[in-house]
This record gives structure tokens, sequence and C-alpha cells, in this order.
């Protein structure tokens, strides 16, 4: 729970639920915008205990839930900023060494991660985790990817901060410190 002020500069995670101790705010949540997107309301579902993009799925069809183990639900951001179109993530690291007073440390190097396939939300596409995931381990297993885009940026594999810093700036013409 935060206050106002807090909840407008902090919200910045999708909706999410961690199953099955709130599957029946999940499934209020799933129904209310199956009504309004249909076959485009998707929910990503994770393995809470889980790394390397193992079991991962994105879901549009209450039926496709499962959760024998704890499971995280988000809501799927559908419109992501795209590089070339394709997605890509952020890892950054930082050090809390105290909660109170609060005191981190931000490490200056994270990388970027990158799928293989173009970004598209194609129904029929929903079930491709070259498309929807950003994990490596997933991404460098792909054999169709285009060798003519699988530069440095796309084909799945990581790359430097301060080189994901300058291709964002160069692609929307834009400055990362502003």
């Amino acid at each position: 729970k935060m206050s106002g002020k807090a909840n407008s500069v902090f919200n910045i995670m999708p909706m999410t639920f961690i199953l099955p101790k709130e599957y029946v705010g999940f499934l209020e949540a799933f129904t209310e915008f199956e009504e309004q997107e249909g076959k485009f309301n998707y929910w990503i579902m994770k393995p809470a205990a889980s790394s390397r993009g193992r079991g991962i799925q994105v879901i549009n069809d209450i039926s496709s839930v499962t959760y024998g183990e704890p499971m995280v639900m988000q809501r799927y951001l559908k419109n992501p900023l795209l590089l070339n179109g394709f997605k890509f993530d952020l890892r950054i690291y930082v050090l809390v060494t105290s909660v109170n007073p609060l005191e981190m440390f931000i490490y200056k190097e994270g990388f970027g991660r990158f799928s293989t396939v173009p970004y598209n939300l194609d129904p029929n596409d929903k079930h491709n985790r070259y498309i929807h995931l950003t994990n490596y381990r997933i991404n460098k297993y792909n054999k169709n990817r285009d060798p003519v885009n699988n530069d440095e940026i796309s084909g799945g594999c990581k790359v430097s901060l301060e080189t994901l810093k300058k291709k964002i700036e160069a692609a929307y013409d834009i400055s990362w410190d502003r």
C-alpha cells in the first residue's frame, strides 16, 4: 500500500498477482480485461522459483493458468519500447546497504538483452518465446534468426549498458542522461 504521491512516482510495475494465494484477485482482473480486450488479454505467467526463462508463458486463456508451484502472473506490457523492432530489457544492479535510512549504490555498468524475432502481438504467435522473451538462455537457441539483423543489438545477445544507451539515443534522438 502506498500513498497517492508515492504511487504516482513508483507505479512502474504491471499489475501482478502471486498464485495460488491471490488467485481470486487475479481471476477478477483477468475477467475484467478479457471483457475489454478479448483474445488480446495477454498475461505473462512465470514460475516464482525459476530462472533463465524456464517455464515462462504468455497466456490469454484462463484455462492455460497452472499453479502447482507458486506462480507470478503479470499483465503483459503490449506496447514496449522497441529497438529496431525487437523487445529488450535492462539489467541494472543495485546494492542496498541500509533500509532505514535508505542507502544504496547503483553499479555503473549493466547490460541489455534482446529477443531474436521482431515484436508483434499476433495471437497465433503468443507462444513464440523468441518474440516475447528476452532471456539469453532462450534466444541463443533460435536457429531461424535473421543473419542480416543479427548485429550487436539483436540476435538474443547481451550488450553493455553503454552500447544500449548509444543505440537508444540514436534510434529515438534523445539524451539518455536527460
